[in-house]
């Protein structure tokens, strides 16, 4: 099959089946005559064999794993589009923002509870 049908095949563009290719995650090219052409069984099998390790970091960040940073190799093997950037730093940002919020309303609680001479504070209804 061709290129174009390669990359359609796997489901990615054919950029970034070029990557995969340089990268070395999906199979060379066959050269008959002047055409290019790939093997299905060999796109399947490299396919089959991709691993997590060659996952997208921000699958990490999205599925609440932060404590998994992701290593060097998977930020140079996989390019972020910029607005998937933008969109995983919009939302590290908002769960920072509410950690921080929920901190200043604990200790805002407290503070009235030591004023009251009261125990623990109160737990919203």
């Amino acid at each position: 099959m061709s290129r174009d049908e390669a990359a359609r095949y796997v489901g990615v563009s054919t950029t970034t089946f070029d990557r995969m290719v340089q990268a070395g995650w999906m199979p060379g090219p066959k050269r008959v005559f002047s055409r290019l052409i790939w093997d299905r069984l060999q796109l399947d099998a490299a396919f089959t064999d991709l691993s997590e390790q060659q996952a997208n970091p921000l699958d990490r960040i999205f599925t609440g794993r932060l404590g998994a940073k992701p290593s060097a190799g998977d930020l140079s093997a996989v390019e972020l589009s910029h607005a998937a950037l933008e969109e995983a730093r919009e939302a590290l940002r908002r769960r920072e923002e509410q950690r921080r919020e929920d901190e200043w309303e604990a200790r805002y609680e407290a503070r009235k509870a030591a004023k009251r001479g009261a125990g623990p504070p109160r737990k919203k209804p």
